[in-house]
């Protein structure tokens, strides 16, 4: 992977979430665009890779939290590695494939972060509401940007060193994709 046009579109990435997601809201819930690019990532860089570049968007991103360093890293770190090992049985390049897995795997870290926040703040009063709108709304909302997201990362994916898949069948296991 290039590392530059990474951190460019990583810092991009971190102001647009600081900046504009609050503002694109719907109904309490705010896209998380950050989680995005790192299943943008995981799914079309090389696995080491998208594990560096999903640990690293998660540390920038932990220092605009007032949670514990290292929760939104970690987060995306197995994010990261989870989407890494699974992409090569999929159609990556569907827009269908990116919104499911992008849906699955922001469930999957939203509902860890609401129990992270019940156990250590006890605030089951508000548990019904966390679950519908912090992990439903939120992740359906999050993954309705990720064929948007995936299309404007993978317009130029030489300038991201990223896999370039040639084949048209899942589980080739990498004899079609070269770097570009």
């Amino acid at each position: 992977m290039r590392w530059v046009p990474f951190a460019v579109v990583a810092l991009v990435g971190l102001t647009l979430q600081s900046a504009v997601a609050p503002r694109f809201a719907v109904w309490g819930a705010r896209p998380d665009w950050l989680l995005v690019l790192v299943v943008v990532f995981a799914m079309h860089a090389d696995a080491g890779d998208a594990a560096v570049a999903g640990w690293l968007i998660g540390a920038t991103a932990d220092l605009m939290t007032v949670e514990r360093l290292g929760l939104l890293s970690l987060s995306y770190l197995i994010a990261a590695v989870s989407v890494a090992s699974m992409r090569d049985d999929l159609f990556r390049r569907r827009a269908i494939t990116q919104f499911v897995v992008t849906l699955l795997v922001c469930l999957a870290v939203r509902i860890a972060w609401s129990g992270y926040r019940a156990l250590l703040y006890d605030s089951a009063e508000a548990t019904a509401r966390r679950i519908v709108i912090d992990c439903l709304v939120a992740s359906l909302y999050t993954a309705l940007w990720a064929p948007l997201c995936h299309r404007a990362v993978l317009a130029r994916p030489a300038w991201f060193g990223l896999l370039r898949q040639r084949y048209t069948h899942a589980g080739l296991h990498r004899l079609g994709e070269a770097r570009v």
